[in-house]
C-alpha cells in the first residue's frame, strides 16, 4: 500500500508523517494523469490521478475552513438496484471546525450522464447513512474562468510563510491607503518596492481581491481579509 509522509509543521519538503490512501492512486491503469501536489494544508505531496484533481486541491488549498487533506481516504460499499458495489472518494477534507468533507471530482459533461448521477445519488445516500458530508464538485466550479488561473499564480507565494516584515508592511499600507477603497496593484507595488510581498500577502487571504479577473497591474486589491468558500459548492 502507499505510504505518504509528512512534517506536522509548515511543509518544508521534509518526509516524516504518514498517510495511507484507501487503495493506490497511481494504478497503472494507463489512461490516468497522475500529478503529485505540493501542499501546503497537507504538509507533504498529495497524489493525483486527474488534472482535475490537481485543480481541486488548488481551490483546497486557498479555503481557509480547510486544513488538512487526504487523497483516497477510505473505500465504501453501497447498494445499487441488486448489487453491492465498491467506490472511493477523491479527497476527506478536514474542516476547521473538525468536521470532515467528502469530495468525489467530476468533470461537468460526465456529470451530465444519468447513469454517473445515479450512481453518485446511490453513494451520497449511502454516505449520509453513516452520517457523512458528501459533494460532488465539478469541472464548472473547480476551472471557473481565470479563478484558477490565479490561484496557480498565487500558490508559489502561499508556500512562503508570513513573517513578522510582511505583517508589518500590511500596516505600513493600510495606514497610508486605508481599509475601505480598493487599490490598484500597482499603486500597491509602487508603495511596497515591489508586487511580491502584495501577493505573498493576497496568498496568505491578509488583503482581498477579486479572483474572476486575471491579477494584473491594474487588480484591485482592498487591505482587508478575505474568506473563500467556492469550494464547497455541491453540484450534484
Amino acid at each position: 500500500m502507499t505510504q505518504h509522509t509528512y512534517d506536522p509543521g509548515p511543509w518544508s519538503g521534509r518526509l516524516k508523517k504518514t498517510h495511507h490512501p484507501a487503495r493506490q492512486v497511481v494504478a497503472p491503469t494507463g489512461v490516468c494523469i497522475r500529478a503529485r501536489f505540493p501542499s501546503v494544508k497537507a504538509r507533504r505531496m498529495v497524489s493525483c490521478e486527474q488534472l482535475l484533481e490537481r485543480d481541486m486541491l488548488y481551490l483546497c488549498e486557498f479555503a481557509s475552513q480547510v486544513i488538512d487533506i487526504r487523497e483516497q481516504p477510505f473505500k465504501l460499499q453501497y447498494a445499487m438496484g441488486n448489487k453491492v458495489r465498491r467506490y472511493t472518494p477523491d479527497f476527506a477534507l478536514t474542516m476547521a471546525d473538525g468536521s470532515i468533507l467528502i469530495i468525489e471530482v467530476k468533470p461537468a459533461d460526465s456529470l451530465a450522464k444519468p447513469d454517473v448521477r445515479e450512481k453518485l445519488l446511490h453513494v451520497k445516500d449511502a454516505m449520509q447513512r453513516q452520517g457523512r458530508q458528501f459533494i460532488v464538485v465539478s469541472s464548472a466550479t473547480i476551472r471557473a474562468p481565470h479563478r484558477l488561473d490565479n490561484l496557480k499564480q498565487l500558490h508559489r507565494y502561499l508556500r512562503q510563510p508570513l513573517s513578522i516584515e510582511l505583517l508589518q508592511l500590511l500596516r505600513q499600507l493600510k495606514t497610508q491607503f486605508g481599509c475601505q477603497q480598493p487599490i490598484p496593484l500597482h499603486q500597491l507595488k509602487a508603495a511596497a518596492g515591489s508586487s511580491e510581498p502584495v501577493l505573498r500577502l493576497l496568498a496568505h487571504g491578509q488583503v482581498s481581491c477579486g479572483l474572476d479577473r486575471l491579477i494584473t497591474a491594474d487588480a484591485l486589491i482592498t487591505l482587508t481579509k478575505q474568506e473563500i468558500n467556492y469550494v464547497f459548492v455541491d453540484s450534484l
